[in-house]
């Protein structure tokens, strides 16, 4: 019996021997791959509302476990052995649902935690988008959602081709959405921008056609509609209170805001001086509105 117990422990060792290799060289071509989680603000058919805006963060695939961790520790805090809450930021900050009841001084304390989340979140593990859409008689509606989404595809591709050159490794990003209004036409969308390309050029780094998911079951999302609710208080109501902690994870290069793209559509009389603009018009100023 001897002899055939060594033989099957030889086997045995073979056998997970061949497996991890087989494994290892499988997932060696495997791209590092980017998530790309996004929210919107603003109501792109409403008069009232003067701004569109689609806004993310984009995760580095192993820091998503991490963020997600550290803003439940933000509820465990605040409110220690309550089922997870969904940290909706104009619910928090306006008392709506479950913050009708909380202290206006808590609600403030919570909404600093998340951005001070963003904020630790350091390049490249996660980086902001945003495009503000300024709505006008011709880009509204629909056509001012697409015209988000499309600027959003396009600087993030940019984004994974830049790192890919700085890390000389090619990246991949994956679409995330907050399911909404519009998440079934931004499929057609986003699957037309990688077949047809944008009207700045072909996406390149898009693994898949986007994904749709509840904002209420990822935290992901979470931070994803804080930074569109931060980007719209911001250009909506010049309310730079969440936006100016997380500002410099917009992506930036060269001091320009390249993750924040401000489309003006009304006749232009007179240099914008928000975040965005300013950055471009001389890199590393970031304006008045702060």
């Amino acid at each position: 019996m001897e002899p055939y117990t060594s033989l099957c422990n030889w086997q045995r060792s073979l056998f997970w021997s061949a497996r991890h290799f087989v494994s290892s060289v499988a997932f060696s071509f495997v791209p590092p791959m980017y998530l790309l989680y996004l929210d919107e603000s603003g109501n792109e058919s409403d008069p009232k509302d003067r701004h569109f805006i689609l806004a993310g963060i984009a995760i580095f695939e192993r820091v998503t476990f991490f963020l997600a961790k550290y803003l439940d520790e933000v509820q465990t805090r605040h409110f220690p052995g309550v089922q997870p809450i969904p940290f909706h930021a104009s619910h928090i900050r306006t008392g709506m649902d479950f913050w009708r009841k909380v202290d206006p001084k808590v609600r403030a304390t919570v909404l600093e935690d998340i951005g001070g989340v963003i904020k630790r979140a350091k390049y490249p593990g996660a980086v902001l988008f945003a495009a503000v859409v300024e709505k006008s008689n011709k880009v509204f509606g629909e056509k001012a959602v697409e015209f988000a989404t499309e600027s959003v595809c396009r600087r993030f591709d940019t984004f994974l081709l830049n790192r890919g050159s700085e890390v000389k490794e090619k990246q991949r990003g994956l679409l995330i959405f907050s399911e909404g209004r519009f998440h079934q036409r931004a499929r057609v969308w986003v699957t037309g921008f990688r077949e047809l390309g944008t009207r700045w050029g072909s996406l390149k780094t898009l693994s898949d056609i986007p994904y749709f998911a509840s904002m209420r079951d990822t935290r992901l999302l979470q931070i994803a509609d804080y930074v569109a609710y931060a980007a719209f208080q911001l250009y909506e109501k010049k309310d730079p209170t969440l936006i100016r902690p997380i500002l410099r994870q917009f992506n930036e290069q060269n001091g320009t805001l390249h993750g924040l793209i401000h489309y003006r559509t009304t006749p232009i009389t007179s240099p914008c001086d928000c975040p965005a603009c300013a950055s471009r018009n001389t890199p590393s100023n970031f304006g008045s509105w702060l």
